[in-house]
């Protein structure tokens, strides 16, 4: 015979407790704790531009980075933006420390580590110089880079923006 857990100064409770109800609670507790433990993975909103439009996408994905930076601090965005499913085709975001150097390159992680005198491209053009210049404002800079999609060098076009000391950026190839 099973004990009686619920008092019988409440006789009726057991019909009037709805199993989903229950259920949801605990999925609500589960999620949670999830989120408490910071378990449930980084996302990003979809952008609005079409990627045909590449110098508007890129913007957008930047703008993008650094409000995902706000909102999640350092870590979370170095951790997320170091990861492959932040590529998108030709565009994905770098981001750069000038005390560190490269921070964030999930197409090229090889690259992390590497400061601004590094950022040369095969012309020897100094990329890396205009990128530690750019201002809030944001700045586009082209240099000849290695494609990761394509394994050839072409010219690519990067929007960089200064933001709460580190850079943001992100370009495309041109083909």
């Amino acid at each position: 015979m099973r004990p009686n857990i619920i008092p019988n100064r409440f006789p009726n409770i057991r019909q009037s407790i709805n199993p989903n109800i229950i259920a949801a609670g605990l999925l609500m507790a589960w999620l949670l704790l999830l989120l408490a433990c910071d378990i449930v993975p980084a996302t990003r909103e979809p952008i609005a531009v079409s990627q045909s439009d590449a110098p508007a996408y890129t913007k957008a994905l930047v703008e993008q980075a650094i409000k995902y930076y706000d909102a999640n601090g350092r870590d979370h965005s170095v951790d997320f933006y170091n990861t492959d499913d932040t590529v998108d085709g030709d565009w994905y975001v770098f981001i750069i420390d000038p005390d560190e150097g490269i921070i964030s390159h999930a197409a090229r992680p090889e690259r992390v580590g590497l400061t601004f005198d590094d950022l040369v491209d095969s012309a020897g053009y100094n990329y890396g110089a205009d990128f530690a210049r750019t201002t809030s404002d944001g700045e586009w800079v082209s240099y000849m880079f290695l494609n990761p999609n394509t394994d050839s060098e072409e010219q690519k076009h990067s929007w960089v923006v200064r933001h709460d000391g580190l850079i943001f950026g992100s370009g495309w190839y041109e083909r």
